[in-house]
């Protein structure tokens, strides 16, 4: 009887041991390389002041040839929880993921979600835009990690999919291959008589150009069927955002559906794509998994 009791103290203690030893042997790191850590990054010049947290997954293989994705998370800046989800389902996937988290104290909820183009009502300077940021960390991890790949891929979801959309609609010449928008709370239509930030209208981007790249762009509308929930209360109610529906699946699907519209009516290609996610509702993770092959 003694003889057993040590024997089962031994092995407890045995598998604890070696679950402490794994964890050793999987450190978060400080610099991007094989494996998992966050790196603060302030090399984009124009918004030095403003710092960047970059969560990042990068697997074993050839590093070289990796596809990379940008994962934008919801109002809460959880890019933390976002990677840990990635990290959970596709830990064996060859590509290198990170989480972007735009600190609260340094980006308010609209210079996140709108992308900071204007303050006080007044346009920016595109370079000052929080969405320019993207391209200046592609290079960056491209340099770090010797990747040698020529495009990137957004996933985002509720507020990180409105930071996704913006992104598309008003950033040209960039290096997107493709984008998931999920779950978004509202959107900024492609209608050139609806007013910004709920249209184009005013904002300054209501040329031709500007439409034809964004019908053009490989944009997955990403929705959970079941996102249905008019008070939630995270979600926007005012007169422009509910003329765009009263839950996020219905803003989504009106989204969509005025995209599709405006596209033919200008004769321009049309190339997104509509993806509804049955049974989900406002669920990161479940839309992470369900759409994410859609980029690869």
């Amino acid at each position: 009887m003694k003889t057993n009791l040590i024997i089962s103290l031994f092995i407890t203690f045995f598998l604890c041991s070696c679950e402490w030893k794994s964890d050793v042997d999987d450190p978060v790191l400080n610099k991007l390389g094989t494996g998992h850590g966050i790196v603060t990054y302030t090399d984009y010049e124009p918004l030095k002041a403003k710092p960047i947290n970059l969560h990042f997954y990068i697997p074993e293989g050839d590093i070289k040839t990796m596809p990379i994705v940008f994962i934008l998370p919801g109002t809460g800046r959880n890019a933390n929880d976002y990677l840990a989800a990635w990290m959970k389902n596709f830990r064996s996937k060859e590509v290198i993921a990170i989480a972007l988290e735009f600190p609260q104290e340094y980006y308010s909820t609209s210079e996140y979600i709108e992308g900071n183009m204007f303050k006080k009502n007044e346009a920016l300077p595109e370079e000052q835009w929080s969405f320019s940021v993207i391209e200046a960390i592609f290079s960056y991890v491209k340099a770090e990690t010797g990747n040698q790949v020529n495009q990137y891929n957004l996933f985002g979801h509720s507020a990180g999919a409105q930071f996704v959309h913006r992104f598309v609609t008003f950033k040209q010449n960039t290096h997107l291959n493709k984008a998931v928008a999920a779950n978004s709370g509202w959107y900024t239509v492609p209608d050139v008589q609806v007013e910004y930030p709920y249209g184009l209208k005013n904002s300054g981007y209501t040329d031709n150009t500007t439409l034809s790249h964004l019908f053009g762009s490989s944009l997955i509308v990403a929705l959970g069927d079941q996102d249905i929930d008019p008070n939630d209360n995270s979600l926007r109610h005012d007169e422009q955002s509910d003329a765009q529906g009263l839950y996020r699946f219905a803003r989504g699907e009106y989204y969509y559906s005025e995209g599709e519209r405006i596209s033919k009516a200008n004769n321009m290609v049309f190339n997104w794509k509509k993806v509804i996610v049955k049974g989900v509702a406002h669920d990161f993770e479940a839309m992470m998994v369900q759409t994410i092959n859609y980029l690869f």
